[in-house]
């Protein structure tokens, strides 16, 4: 008896708590992304640090072909990125990989890597990097005197008319938050590309058409614009980013 009872718990020791499993998380099986550009993340539960050169932990992403599902083109397919020694649990998608294309499906897996073995593997998964919808601009015109009209950006640009008698060569313009602060997009996390969100800009589109384009740098809410002609007169607009 006091044998067997050694035997169980050496088995649950080094079989069980043990045992290595790499878990993906995002994104989701069979998701669809609107990024080329996409944080992979996976979690690895029961592993040992590493302390050696043998021992590593690499990531496989590949293109799938019409109906195949991830497990097979993980293994047969010809890599898009095959990265090896990750140190960290998440990976954004290199920009100096190859690009990923709209509509298609792509498959990817992690494994550990021992001595030249594959000795654990996570699950293959898919997604999908889907096509963007066509946004129809609508223009809002800007006004002295507001008239409570409600405005909506529309996928991370708010679109607005600013007629003015005699045009300037540089719009004059500022962006005020809910507690009329002024909005510098430069400052905020952008969680697509790991880093500091693009300065925010205003183009013209048409005449006396313009575009602000504020991308991922704002967050959900309501905010002002403001836009000065070439004789100091203030034109406001409010709108909402949902």
């Amino acid at each position: 008896m006091k044998y067997l009872l050694f035997f169980i718990s050496y088995f649950i020791v080094n079989h069980g708590f043990s045992q290595e499993s790499i878990l993906l998380n995002t994104p989701f099986d069979v998701d669809t992304i609107y990024t080329h550009h996409p944080l992979l993340t996976w979690s690895i539960w029961g592993s040992l640090p590493i302390n050696n050169e043998r021992e590593f932990y690499q990531i496989t992403i590949v293109e799938l072909q019409n109906n195949q599902d991830a497990a097979s083109g993980v293994m047969v397919n010809t890599p898009l990125l095959h990265l090896d020694h990750l140190s960290q649990n998440q990976l954004f998608y290199p920009y100096d990989a190859p690009e990923l294309q709209d509509g298609k499906r792509y498959g990817w897996q992690l494994q550990k890597i021992m001595n030249n073995t594959v000795v654990c593997s996570s699950e293959a998964w898919e997604f999908i990097l889907g096509i963007p919808p066509v946004i129809t601009p609508i223009y809002y015109r800007m006004k002295l005197v507001q008239d409570g009209v409600q405005c909506l950006a529309q996928g991370g640009k708010f679109y607005f008319e600013f007629a003015e008698a005699y045009n300037s060569e540089e719009l004059k313009y500022t962006l005020l938050d809910a507690e009329n602060k002024v909005v510098n997009a430069q400052v905020k996390f952008n969680q697509e590309t790991g880093a500091l969100a693009q300065q925010m800009n205003v183009k013209r589109t048409g005449y006396n058409q313009y575009e602000l384009n504020f991308g991922t740098g704002i967050l959900i809410g309501a905010y002002k614009l403001i836009v000065w002609d070439t004789k100091k007169r203030k034109f406001e607009l409010s709108f909402l980013v949902n």
